[in-house]
């Protein structure tokens, strides 16, 4: 299996030079990091690259498995130990056996698994739900959370010694945040991996597109940019990625860092509105008037924020189309 973690940020080639020590021994890693950032995918190149290639490497979500089923799951069962055990079942810890046990979103595990977790750990054994032998394993366990075990300790919500045993070394998976010079490398490799399963025919990105993905702050990481080019290479009908199709919020928020003091002084005093002060002792006024330039005022702004979507800019109205079209009619827009 050949794993690839793309990048040449200072951050990972820190990164790959720490894999380096770490694979060669069987010590216990806890992999930190938010969401998308690749900590399943530092595991397995780990694993991959280090002494047990070749072994099992199996990965379960701790957060993904009911609690009354994860104990089964990790340690196995019984028949008859439970409604529904019709036969033994080896645990993913008994499968690991001799390889790597990855625990992702450690941080979700129920606490009344832990210390069973933790007796796992310590005396390289378990025993299956209903059962009274103890079973030799010989597994390595790499977990990773986005969570801060630390404050979960304070919290009562996940065992100190767990945290301990867990996080013999451990591994701080980058946010794409912080090595945004990775984002072409990346952007060019999912475009080629979606032309290769698909087989059509777009060749790269429109210059301005890579500048507007370097700007946006990717909070969903890695995996968000993925889902990103997967999205405007499934919608791009032409032979390179363009901006009409990225997501309005990337746009929106790449025109927002491009505006300039200057722009957003304008921009300012374009939305302000200056109102006559109402004083009858000079005389009557144009009541129409005045509403009709609030009102023109407020369809301008709509029609801007939506890029001239008349239906969108309706509702930000509340207003029903066919009310919409006749009142921008009355008030000259429409011509």
């Amino acid at each position: 299996m050949e794993i690839k973690f793309i990048g040449e940020a200072p951050a990972i080639q820190e990164l790959f030079i720490l894999i380096k020590k770490v694979c060669i021994t069987k010590t216990n890693i806890l992999i930190v990091g938010e969401s998308g950032t690749g900590k399943e995918l530092i595991a397995h190149l780990i694993h991959e690259t280090g002494i047990l290639k070749g072994k099992p490497f199996v990965p379960i979500n701790c957060g993904a498995i009911p609690e009354n089923l994860m104990e089964s799951e990790l340690f196995g069962h019984k028949r008859g130990s439970f409604t529904g055990a019709i036969s033994d079942k080896p645990g993913l810890f008994e499968v690991a056996s001799g390889g790597t046990l990855f625990l992702d979103e450690v941080g979700e595990l129920p606490v009344s698994l832990q210390s069973k977790l933790l007796r796992a750990l310590q005396e390289k054994s378990i025993r299956r739900v209903g059962g009274v032998d103890n079973i030799k394993v010989d597994v390595r366990i790499i977990a990773a959370t986005n969570k801060n075990l630390e404050t979960a300790i304070v919290q009562g919500s996940f065992r100190e010694d767990l945290y301990y045993r867990l996080n013999v070394i451990q591994i701080k998976a980058p946010p794409l945040r912080h090595r945004k010079e990775d984002i072409p490398l990346l952007a060019e490799h999912f475009l080629k991996k979606y032309m290769e399963k698909f087989g059509t025919t777009i060749t790269g990105f429109q210059p301005q597109v890579i500048d507007v993905l370097m700007n946006y702050s990717w909070p969903g990481n890695v995996r968000e940019l993925e889902n990103f080019i997967e999205r405007a290479f499934t919608l791009e009908s032409g032979k390179k990625i363009s901006l009409g199709s990225l997501p309005q919020s990337v746009l929106m928020q790449y025109e927002e860092s491009h505006r300039t003091p200057q722009t957003q002084k304008k921009d300012i005093e374009h939305r302000e509105l200056h109102l006559p002060e109402v004083d009858f002792t000079k005389g009557g006024i144009k009541l129409d008037k005045i509403i009709g330039e609030i009102e023109r005022h407020y369809f301008q702004e709509a029609l801007k924020y939506t890029k001239n979507r008349k239906n969108i800019a309706a509702q930000l109205l509340g207003l029903s189309f066919r009310n919409f079209r006749y009142r921008m009619a009355k008030t000259g827009l429409s011509k």
